[in-house]
């Protein structure tokens, strides 16, 4: 599946993130424009646990007053039938799809558990897209939910479904939701206040930091300086070297890569 070559000239987190990780899969993903219906299990059961909790926040479902776990379980089963398919990249040798289908019923347990059975929260948006400047560079990101709990008062959230848990430093130098409010800032009028919140759903933990003014002008340079250094690898593709680490074993663009040969040893599904 080929990207849009329009959209080359807009950033987004997962864009500068894997430039990081590895300038020769950027290259792949974003120039050459190669998108493949191959996934990680780890990625599969993310989105089907933030399509039941896009669910339970839908327009309909905020009118109404109680849910039941066995609702959520229902739409988190259907999802899983419905959207399983043959490209679902299993790594770990050790375990199989009903692991991670347990993992995924633990997160949604996990959320019911804290916030069940009225999910009452003053949710504003979920899936949100939005488009922002940061400098000259045109960003996109899209917001797991927002909510509006009082006048000029918002607060990100952002769910993750892996088994690593952040601390608090690591949430106050996380570059994604920091991108997330300076979206929030440009495109919302009556702002006051911005709060970014994590939910780790293996844990039942919850972390939440707010940025001042001038730490996001910190982060906006950061931004700005990777940005550059993508323009200016683009002056040469030779730029895009492959970054081989132990992270290969997890990657589907592996029959891409000029650094690998054949296909990737460890892929297999169920």
């Amino acid at each position: 599946m080929k990207t849009n070559k329009k959209k080359r000239n807009t950033f987004s987190y997962s864009q500068l993130n894997t430039f990081s990780t590895c300038p020769q899969k950027y290259k792949i993903i974003y120039l050459d424009g190669i998108r493949k219906m191959d996934e990680s299990i780890e990625a599969f059961v993310g989105k089907r646990v933030h399509g039941v909790l896009e669910w339970l926040y839908n327009n309909e479902n905020r009118k109404k007053t109680f849910f039941t776990f066995d609702q959520l379980c229902k739409i988190y089963d259907k999802q899983w039938i419905t959207e399983w398919h043959q490209q679902i990249f299993i790594a770990d040798s050790k375990n199989n799809s009903d692991y991670y289908y347990s993992i995924g019923k633990k997160c949604l347990s996990n959320y019911y558990n804290r916030y069940g059975p009225t999910f009452n929260e003053m949710v504003s948006s979920t899936e949100l897209e939005l488009e922002f400047l940061i400098g000259k560079y045109k960003f996109r990101g899209v917001i797991d939910r927002l909510d509006n709990p009082e006048p000029g008062k918002w607060v990100i959230h952002d769910y993750k479904t892996s088994k690593r848990l952040k601390s608090e430093r690591q949430a106050i130098n996380d570059i994604q939701l920091a991108l997330y409010q300076i979206a929030i800032e440009q495109n919302f009028n009556n702002v006051s206040e911005i709060l970014l919140t994590w939910y780790f759903l293996r844990y039942d933990c919850e972390i939440s930091v707010c940025h001042s003014s001038d730490e996001l002008d910190k982060i906006k340079n950061k931004l700005i300086k990777k940005v550059d250094k993508i323009l200016e690898s683009m002056k040469n593709i030779n730029n895009f070297f492959p970054k081989e680490s132990i992270l290969c074993n997890w990657c589907y663009y592996w029959e891409e890569c000029m650094a690998k040969v054949g296909r990737n040893p460890s892929k297999r599904a169920d």
